[in-house]
């Protein structure tokens, strides 16, 4: 059994409590991203952005940070994110992800370049061309994982003004490659709402 710290912690605009929090990087994420809204599972660390962008933005901003958008791929990492992402409250559709289909129509690979991926989590019709939300599925080559739908995930136009979400960014731990199958992970996570509290839960 792993217990996990979770501090949740308002935007300062947005507090009407009078307390402050001191924030530190998790260990082994890089030091240059901002301490907030960020978790350490496995050998990666990840950022979540509620930036809403494009998926071509969001990978572009991950990449510009020494990153790039989260590979899930494994199911104690989709699981973790599940846990972590319920309790969030800012985004309420849902986050773009690492997979995109764009060399070949429902050949879905992370954009780390491996081609086959072991796992997935698609929602039933979605990672074909019968799940589309553009009038011509094949223009449906990037995957979103959707918060209202139990986390399920979606292929959705990867440039779309009217379908903009927040991403995940996931970086490579202490120099390690990046990779989010070990399961014999370690996890502290800071996730910005609009209070402020300290809250110990047990993790599955």
């Amino acid at each position: 059994m792993k217990t996990l710290l979770f501090m949740l912690l308002c935007i300062a605009s947005q507090c009407t409590l009078g307390f402050a929090a001191v924030v530190e990087t998790p260990a082994g994420c890089p030091s240059s991203l901002f301490p907030l809204n960020l978790a350490v599972f496995g050998q990666s660390c990840f950022q979540f952005n509620f930036e809403k962008s494009d998926w071509e933005v969001a990978r572009n901003r991950c990449l510009n940070d020494g990153g790039d958008l989260i590979q899930i791929r494994t199911e104690p990492l989709q699981r973790f994110l599940e846990r972590l992402l319920g309790l969030q409250k800012t985004e309420k559709t849902g986050f773009w992800i690492g997979a995109t289909d764009k060399d070949i129509e429902s050949k879905w690979e992370w954009v780390t370049g491996e081609k086959n991926m072991t796992y997935s989590y698609w929602q039933d019709g979605q990672g074909t061309k019968a799940g589309k939300h553009s009038p011509d599925a094949d223009l449906d080559d990037c995957a979103l994982m959707r918060v209202d739908y139990d986390f399920k995930w979606y292929d959705v136009p990867c440039r779309n003004k009217y379908l903009t979400y927040s991403y995940i960014c996931q970086f490579a731990l202490n120099g390690s490659q990046i990779s989010s199958g070990n399961t014999n992970s370690r996890y502290m996570s800071v996730m910005a709402v609009t209070v402020v509290a300290i809250a110990k839960l047990i993790a599955l």
